[in-house]
């Protein structure tokens, strides 16, 4: 025998696709790795050698599935018909190459068609005869496949394991001593939940080894232990990529069959739609007649007797290196190991020679004297020859990083999924005394159910790479909604068991006691001895057109800011919005319920009549949801959502509270237009129809008093506030635009229109110039204005004065504060002006128009400096007295900075609107008891 050991591990899973309709593309996977993986593996055990054994794992996901009686009656009937379409094709080729292909084919189809049957369509089952056997051993992953690593509590992960665990043992009679860690995501403290649950052994990727500590005395020539015990078999990358390597791996041989070029998009429509998707989509059949040939498109018949001739060379070829680098690579106590893991799908679904160049390997290593061996076993033999080491994240993903399931295009997925985690181990402690309580142990089991299956890392996987990245954002986010529907029902007590019988029978996946995993004593104390009873928390439903990720002006910001501080302080919050392309109809952002609607007529020209459309929708969902909850109050912002409060107020009968953010009249200084007319009226019926009012300054109150003739004691004043920490500088941002040689640097950021003043600055910079005052304006931002602005800038040839920026991230926004000497806001009307507070709070000399609310934000020459409105002379008195009183000015600006922190704080606003709720909730129902 070789000084060493080869021990080969395959890897099977598949995202649960099992739905109730028919005819799902997804489910075609399935069907694909059974004809192609699942059975020829099968047929590789039976040939194999008595004395090789090897590794395979089985994820809970796929279990489910290829134990599901509907999937093994559907694969009966995609089998049957692919049999139909061979005859067919049979008596429509007249090419010799191609029958030979077909009748290849005929015969293979036949023979999966026959192994299924003889198995009663069990496979795992098949797989557990040849464990018992000896011929494979045979594992499991965790329940959903989640990425461990990425997994926040460890209740969730223990969940995800042991269930993982018990769902194997259901099928195989057995627990599994081995685990498949999913990606091979090692991560410290994921050892201890594995060795709890029994396992003894698992797999990483070598840089797992190579970077603990202390660094394995045998590299990866051998496992090592963990700091819990359990066994980590380093994967070799070295021997693996003869295989997996795209450009240099053994599938890319042009005698092997072709993958990507399938019958399906040969044949005319009419002949082949019988064999396609019912809805006329072409689908593969499997019936691939080509092989790989070479990189044109012109591809050669599939020639069986080539490809097994290359079988022949490539598991020579394989055998030769792992013999040569067991031989190169000696050591003793153990022996060398060299641990090769692959994908299962690799051998026969996308490599469709694999599995016999499995069987072939296998006679060959007999040859050649190498000595195959399980984890197990090679534990049985060498347990006290191994290390104990602190082993480091890793995973065999792209650049052995977590980069893949973690990156911009899928990181939103794992707010909601921590989230959710948050509120099992919550809802754990809150039904401490709920067991036995069949209907909600129910829903809280189907809770664990939907968090575990949006917990898969295909998703995240399936997003990344763009392939079917609609179907993985759909049922990510449709299991995410179903958790909080279930939530929300457990938490109003609302339970209806045909509800739940729906849920349970649309994905029967894990169908067992699943919640218990997240109970634990200390929090159940917590519950019961602490806890705010849910009774006293305020529902409310808060209505408005734009939240983040759509954000048009201030108004999305101060909705977000507000409801999430609300949250903390105890209410509920219930936001319902305009839909936005690619986020979720509803999520719990902060903990706030985020409800996105689209209008009934979306493609609206005239913005006035999309909003209508919206509003339409709006009312219809908060009707919807108040059958659910019984909210307290409606809280609308501005009168783009004016028709929705007016018409669930008068439905649902409670209080209207309405914060004004502007008005169309202070926008234009007055109304001369038609549809100015129809805003300024709408704003009106919303004032009128509300039973309070909020404004941010006393010049807005003083504009509804005098405009709309709305009695004093109905408005509130409450300043718009501030989050120091959205602001915060992170030096990671580079701005295209670094280099100023300039004395004085001034940020600007809004909106560009007209009331927000931009065009002064231009007129101000001139006149500088003129003087000779070095000085440079930044002004960020998007709106109609742009070009107009920027037009001007270049006519006067002021481009090394001023600089438009454009629109900007947070992040750009936040160093640009931090790079400037000051802020400047010289708008025309400004009904407060939070942007102003942004750059009190970065602690800059803050220049503000003295107008509006801007006025009542800053105290002259105290926490900032105040210009006349459309006044360019001003605003170059304001660049002149800071280049003349440069340490006042520094005193100014943390006057400002300290102000912006403390008075516009979100805590207190927050905190006097909560206050509010409560007075017109008590007020509406004095009123109600009066007329009783």
């Amino acid at each position: 025998m070789s000084n060493g050991y080869f021990s080969l591990v395959l890897h099977a899973h598949l995202p649960y696709v099992r739905h109730n309709e028919a005819n799902r593309l997804e489910e075609r996977w399935v069907f694909e790795a059974l004809t192609e993986t699942y059975i020829p593996l099968l047929w590789v055990l039976d040939e194999q050698p008595e004395s090789l054994s090897w590794t395979l794992s089985f994820s809970p996901p796929l279990l489910e599935l290829l134990n599901d009686p509907v999937i093994q009656k559907r694969y009966l009937e995609h089998l049957d018909l692919t049999l139909k379409l061979i005859q067919k094709e049979k008596k429509h080729s007249a090419e010799p190459d191609e029958q030979t292909v077909i009748q290849f084919y005929e015969e293979r189809f036949k023979k999966i068609m026959q192994t299924y049957q003889e198995h009663d369509c069990q496979i795992i089952k098949a797989y557990k005869g040849y464990m018992d056997q000896g011929k494979v051993d045979c594992i499991t992953s965790s329940a959903t496949h989640a990425f461990l690593p990425y997994i926040q509590t460890e209740q969730a992960l223990r969940a995800q394991i042991i269930s993982g665990v018990q769902t194997f043992e259901k099928y195989f009679g057995e627990k599994p001593t081995g685990f498949w860690l999913p990606e091979c995501a090692y991560s410290p403290g994921v050892d201890k939940i594995l060795a709890e649950a029994g396992i003894r052994y698992t797999f990483v990727d070598e840089e797992t080894l190579l970077r603990s500590k202390p660094v394995p005395s045998k590299g990866i020539g051998a496992p090592v232990y963990s700091p819990h015990g359990v066994a980590l078999f380093s994967r070799n990358q070295c021997i693996s990529e003869t295989i997996w390597n795209s450009s240099v791996g053994y599938p890319g041989d042009y005698d092997y069959r072709e993958f990507y070029r399938d019958v399906a998009y040969e044949r005319d429509f009419e002949y082949i739609k019988s064999f396609i998707h019912p809805e006329g989509i072409r689908i593969d059949t499997g019936l691939k007649y080509w092989r790989i040939t070479g990189e044109t498109e012109n591809k050669d018949w599939y020639k069986r007797e080539w490809a097994i001739n290359k079988l022949q060379l490539h598991s020579d070829d394989f055998s030769h290196r792992i013999k040569e680098y067991l031989h190169t690579n000696k050591q003793s106590y153990p022996p060398q190991l060299v641990t090769a893991p692959f994908d299962a799908e690799l051998f026969g679904h996308w490599w469709f020679e694999g599995p016999e160049f499995l069987l072939k390997t296998m006679e060959v290593s007999l040859e050649q004297n190498i000595n195959w061996i399980t984890p197990q076993e090679f534990l049985h033999r060498h347990y006290r020859d191994l290390d104990t080491v602190r082993p480091c994240f890793s995973t065999w993903g792209r650049n052995q990083t977590g980069e893949v399931w973690l990156n911009e295009s899928n990181a939103w997925m794992y707010r909601h999924l921590h989230h959710c985690e948050r509120k099992l181990v919550q809802l754990a402690a809150h039904l401490s005394k709920a067991k036995g309580n069949i209907i909600v142990e129910r829903y809280a089991n189907q809770m664990v159910r939907e968090w575990m299956l949006a917990a898969s890392s295909d998703w995240a996987f399936i997003v990344e790479g763009n392939s079917a990245a609609q179907y993985a954002k759909e049922r990510f986010q449709q299991h995410i909604e179903r958790f909080h529907t279930l939530n929300e029902s457990i938490y109003n007590e609302t339970y209806h068991p045909d509800e739940i019988s729906d849920y349970e029978n649309e994905y029967p996946f894990l169908m067992t006691d699943l919640w218990h995993f997240f109970q634990n004593p200390h929090d159940q104390y917590v519950e019961s001895n602490y806890q705010t009873k849910k009774d006293h928390r305020k529902k409310i439903l808060m209505l408005s057109w734009e939240f983040p990720p759509m954000v048009v002006g201030g108004l999305a910001r101060h909705v977000y800011d507000l409801s999430r501080k609300l949250v903390e302080q105890g209410s509920e919050v219930y936001v319902i919005t305009s839909s936005v392309d690619g986020y979720p109809e509803h999520e719990v952002n902060n903990g706030v319920h985020v409800y996105r609607v689209a209008g009934k007529q979306p493609n609206f020209e005239s913005f006035f009549h999309w909003t209508g459309s919206l509003n339409i929708a709006m009312a219809e969902h908060a009707i919807s949801l108040a059958k659910k909850f019984d909210f307290d109050c409606i809280h609308a912002h501005d009168w783009l959502v004016s028709v929705s409060a007016l018409a669930i107020k008068k439905e649902l009968g409670i209080p209207l509270l309405t914060t004004i953010h502007a008005t169309e009249h202070g926008r234009n200084n007055g109304i001369t237009s038609p549809l100015q007319y129809e805003i300024n009226q709408k704003e009106w019926e919303l004032m009128d129809g509300s039973d309070r009012l909020i404004v941010c300054s006393k010049y807005m109150r003083t504009e509804l008093i005098n405009v709309f003739q709305i009695p004093e004691e109905k408005i509130t004043i409450l300043p718009n506030g501030i989050d120091p920490d959205q602001i915060a500088y992170q030096s990671n941002v580079t701005l295209q635009h670094d280099e100023y040689n300039n004395d004085l640097l001034l940020f600007s950021v809004g909106r560009l229109v007209k009331e927000k003043g931009f065009q002064t600055i231009v007129e101000a910079a001139e006149i500088l110039r003129k003087k000779g005052t070095r000085v440079k304006f930044v002004i960020a931002g998007k709106g109609p204005l742009f070009e107009e602005l920027n037009e001007k800038v270049r006519q006067k040839g002021l481009e090394q004065f001023v600089h438009l920026a454009g629109f900007v991230s947070d992040e750009e926004r936040n160093e640009w504060f931090a790079k400037a000497d000051a802020a400047l806001f010289p708008s025309h009307y400004e009904p407060f002006g939070i942007v102003a507070l942004e750059g009190m709070a970065a602690g800059k000399l803050t220049i503000v128009s003295d107008t509006g609310g801007l006025r009542e934000i800053i105290d002259h020459e105290q926490t900032g400096l105040k210009v006349y409105p459309n006044d360019p002379n001003s605003i170059v008195w304001a660049v002149e007295y800071i280049l003349s009183n440069r340490e006042r000015c520094k005193e100014i600006a943390q006057n400002g900075e300290k102000i912006a922190k403390t008075v516009f704080s979100w805590d207190s606003i927050a905190e006097k609107t909560a206050e509010l709720y409560v007075n017109i909730h008590k007020n509406k129902t004095s009123k109600v008891g009066g007329i009783v």
